[in-house]
C-alpha cells in the first residue's frame, strides 16, 4: 500500500471540501474514484497504557505496520509482540496523542518531519537515548541534524520523499516531441499537455513560488497572489487536482505528465516501464518519515529496541524496497533491489538537495492565505 505524501503534509487548517471541483476530465470518466479516498485506516481501539514489556504498540503509516516480514523478523530477534495501529494522517496521530495526556498506550509514532516540530513544541515526545541506538551510526550524517530536529534529539528519520513529475514517455515523444526536464516544462507546452497537479494547496503553490524565486514557505501575501497568478496560466492543461486518481490514466495515455510523490510515481515506473519519474532540474520539494517515542510512552526499552532494529541495514533495504522511497540508511542504499537503484529520482544529489526546499509550519493565519488561493484555483473562482 502506498502513502499518500497530501497525507504526510496536511495541516489541521486546510480545507479540501471544494478541490474536486476543477477536473473536466473526471467528469468524462477518465478518473476513478480516488482509491484511499475513503481509507480509514486508523484503529479506534483503546491501548492498554501499562503494558507488560514483551508487547510493543506502534502507531504510523500503513507501509511500516503491516510489512510483516520486519514485524517478524523483530519478534524474532527481540522476543517482543508487536501491535501495529494505522493513521491516515498526521493530524489524527497528533489529536489521539494530546487526548491522551500522554497516555495513548503507544511507544513508537512516525510523524512526518513538520509534525516532530510540531509535537516537540507541544511537550508530546521523550528524547531519545542514544547509548540504546548503537545502529545510529548506519543513518547519514547529514539526515541527523535536520531543522525540524537539530541534532536527532526526538527522532530518527527512516524514509526520504520528494516531489516531481511522472510521465507517460510515449504520449509525451508523440505530441511533444521531447521529454521533462523541469517545472517550466509544464508552462512552456500548456496548450499541448494533459496533466494533475496533486491535491495539495503547499506542494502546489509552494512549487509556482519556487519557481517564482520564492521559498515554498513564503508567508508574504503578494508573492503567494503571484503563485496563484502563474497557476492560473496552467488552468486549460490541468484535467484535474489528485493525489491518487492520476495512475491508470497515466499508463494509458489519457494523461501525459501528472505531479506526484516519489513514492506512488516510482511504484508505477517499477511496473510500467513506459512511466518514468524526475526531479526537476531547478529544485523541488523535499520530506523524510521519522521515528519517534510519545511522551508517556510504557515500553521505553522496547520502542529503543525498535528503532535501533529498523536502523539495520538489511531492515531498512526492506523497508525502502516495499514503500518505493529512498532511505537514510547509508549502508542499506546498496542492498536495495537493483529495479530501485536504477531510478535516478529515487533520492536527490546533493545539488538537488541545494536547490530544494523543505516544506515547514505555518502559521494559521498565514495558511488561510494559501487556502483563500487555493480555493479560487480549484474551483475556477479566478
Amino acid at each position: 500500500m502506498s502513502i499518500s505524501r497530501r497525507k504526510f503534509l496536511r495541516q489541521t487548517a486546510y480545507v479540501t471540501s471544494a478541490l474536486a471541483g476543477a477536473s473536466s476530465l473526471s467528469a468524462c470518466g477518465i478518473f476513478d474514484k480516488d482509491p484511499q479516498g475513503n481509507e480509514s485506516a486508523k484503529e479506534d481501539a483503546p491501548r492498554p497504557v501499562t503494558q507488560d514489556k514483551q508487547t510493543l504498540y506502534i502507531y504510523g503509516w500503513s507501509t511500516y505496520i503491516n510489512n510483516q516480514e520486519v514485524l517478524e523478523g523483530f519478534t524474532k530477534e527481540t522476543g517482543i509482540k508487536v501491535v501495529g495501529d494505522a493513521y491516515d494522517s498526521n493530524e489524527v496521530m497528533l489529536a489521539k496523542l494530546e487526548a491522551s495526556g500522554g497516555r495513548s498506550g503507544y511507544s513508537i509514532i512516525y510523524p512526518s518531519d513538520y509534525m516532530v516540530t510540531q509535537m516537540r513544541d507541544k511537550k508530546l515526545l521523550a528524547p531519545l537515548n542514544k547509548k540504546l541506538l548503537p545502529n545510529i551510526s548506519n543513518i547519514a550524517s547529514n539526515y541527523l541534524d535536520l531543522p525540524h530536529d537539530r541534532g536527532a534529539v526526538f527522532s530518527i528519520p527512516v524514509s526520504l520523499g520528494t516531489t516531481g513529475l511522472a510521465y507517460n514517455v510515449k504520449a509525451v515523444n508523440s505530441i511533444i516531441g521531447e521529454e521533462p526536464t523541469d517545472w517550466s516544462y509544464l508552462w512552456e507546452h500548456k496548450s499541448k499537455l494533459r496533466i494533475t497537479l496533486v491535491n495539495d494547496p503547499r506542494e502546489v503553490m509552494g512549487m509556482a513560488l519556487h519557481i517564482l524565486g520564492h521559498s515554498y514557505n513564503t508567508k508574504e501575501p503578494d508573492k503567494i497572489e503571484k503563485a496563484f497568478q502563474k497557476l492560473r496560466e496552467l488552468m486549460p492543461a490541468i484535467a484535474n487536482f489528485t493525489t491518487d486518481a492520476w495512475r491508470d490514466p497515466l499508463s494509458s495515455g489519457d494523461l501525459m505528465i501528472c505531479m506526484a510523490f516519489s513514492g506512488d510515481a516510482i511504484s508505477l515506473a517499477r511496473q510500467d516501464p513506459n512511466i518514468k519519474y524526475i526531479l526537476p532540474n531547478s529544485g523541488t520539494s523535499i520530506w523524510t518519515d521519522t521515528m519517534a517515542i510519545p511522551r508517556g510512552a510504557s515500553n521505553i526499552e522496547g520502542a529503543h529496541a525498535w528503532i535501533n532494529y529498523v536502523m539495520k541495514p538489511e531492515v531498512a533495504a526492506k523497508i525502502s524496497d516495499a514503500n518505493s522511497f529512498g532511505t537514510t540508511n547509508k549502508i542499506a542504499k546498496s542492498m536495495i533491489p537493483d529495479d530501485l537503484k536504477a531510478i535516478k529520482a529515487l533520492e536527490p544529489t546533493e545539488g538537488m538537495i541545494k536547490l530544494s526546499d523543505r516544506i515547514t509550519k505555518l502559521d494559521p493565519e498565514v495558511l488561510q492565505i494559501y487556502e483563500g488561493f487555493w480555493t479560487r484555483l480549484t474551483t475556477g473562482l479566478g
